[in-house]
């Protein structure tokens, strides 16, 4: 019994109040009341009054979580906005006393039961509903969104399905899995380099005299890679959490996208790749955080060099549509696999192979980016095709929303 109806209780009994034309039984289900002389009976007055069921209509449908609820003959008695819309069901397979046989078929057909034949899954699924078997487990659906499902036995042959969208748990625990694994190989790379070279230096050998410039070099470098993970595992977290300020001005975007090359000029030079800037004869203005939006162009511009060949050349080309503008950053480079490209957005993102140049990034350059555009209320995707070349798109509104 639950806490609320410690001492003496009544249950009002689901099988004693007729359903609701608008879908919901009368009372909560068997919820416990307390039993306060002849309180019960009021309490069962006011649950068969036809203000009840929109009150528990209204209330059922502000949680998070959705519930469906069968009688004792399987028939829909009772089920919220979140349930049909975490099952991306739609909502005229609702119906009050309407059996759950179509709505399981549904599902089956779907292929939300996986692989087979989804007669004879529908089949097996009826069978454990029927049984009212307690079950519980979880499913990513199509759009992405991880769903745990509860199957609940309750008193007189009543039966409830709870749903919960567990997404955020799951990414964050998964980020919690992928940050260890990154921290101890990322991490422990570096620092393996540099005190490996530090011991040299120090020890005073001749071996480590005659290369003391080299060693040194190559312990300003593994110092740096160090401070870009670590920089970029505090930026990744800002963005994704909500923090993030956003500073949006106007911008001549012709004038920003000059700046983000020139500054990645150098870089693209050491590697032997030429950057070109492609401009429309108009001036182009857009409501853009300047800072960050450089952060995206930087970080597109030198993935794209270190995965270009020597000698080849990348564009960066401005587009500019009735209500929003595209950026593409284009290279003739190698391209990425399918498997790859489905998976680029996320963080800790890195194919199985180095870059042409032997660069080494941390793999979370472009779930930045993905942060930083879609905090301006934008797009990023990608075209690819391996041996030919990727091309990045940006799409960036010209305004900002009051919002934004």
């Amino acid at each position: 019994m639950p806490a609320c109806c410690a001492g003496r209780a009544t249950r009002i009994s689901p099988d004693r109040q007729s359903p609701a034309p608008d879908g919901y039984i009368r009372d909560s289900g068997g919820v416990c009341v307390p039993e306060h002389g002849r309180a019960d009976r009021a309490n069962a007055r006011d649950a068969a009054s036809p203000v009840f069921p929109s009150l528990v209509r209204l209330l059922l449908d502000q949680l998070d979580e959705g519930v469906l609820l069968l009688d004792r003959d399987d028939r829909i008695r009772l089920w919220n906005r979140a349930y049909h819309e975490m099952l991306d069901i739609p909502r005229e397979m609702f119906v009050d006393g309407g059996v759950i046989a179509p709505l399981i078929r549904h599902l089956a057909e779907r292929g939300d039961y996986g692989p087979g034949d989804p007669a004879a899954l529908a089949d097996g699924i009826a069978a454990a509903v029927r049984a009212r078997t307690a079950a519980q487990g979880e499913r990513q659906m199509a759009n992405g969104s991880i769903i745990a499902a509860q199957w609940i036995p309750l008193d007189g042959g009543w039966f409830l399905f709870r749903l919960r969208d567990v997404t955020g748990e799951r990414n964050a625990s998964r980020f919690k899995d992928e940050l260890i694994a990154t921290v101890s190989h990322e991490l422990r790379t570096p620092l393996t380099v540099i005190s490996g070279a530090l011991a040299l230096l120090r020890a005073g050998t001749a071996a480590g005299e005659a290369h003391s410039g080299e060693l040194i070099e190559v312990a300003h470098k593994n110092s740096e890679r160090l401070a870009r993970l670590v920089n970029d595992l505090l930026d990744i977290d800002k963005l994704q959490s909500g923090a993030p300020d956003f500073r949006f001005e106007p911008n001549e975007m012709g004038v920003l996208l000059t700046a983000a090359v020139e500054q990645n000029r150098p870089y693209a030079d050491g590697l032997g790749i030429a950057l070109a800037l492609e401009l429309p004869d108009r001036p182009v203005t857009a409501e853009v955080d300047r800072d960050r939006l450089l952060q995206v162009m930087s970080n597109l511009l030198s993935n794209a060099a270190k995965f270009s060949v020597v000698g080849s050349r990348v564009r960066v080309r401005l587009t500019p549509g009735t209500a929003d503008l595209r950026i593409s950053v284009i290279d003739k480079g190698r391209g990425m696999s399918e498997e790859f490209r489905r998976r680029l957005f996320t963080r800790f993102a890195q194919e199985n192979r180095s870059s042409e140049h032997g660069q080494i990034g941390t793999g979370l350059g472009l779930a930045i980016c993905k942060s930083i555009v879609e905090g301006h209320g934008g797009q990023i995707h990608v075209d690819t095709q391996e041996g030919v070349g990727t091309i990045f798109h940006v799409d960036l509104p010209f305004r900002q929303s009051p919002a934004g």
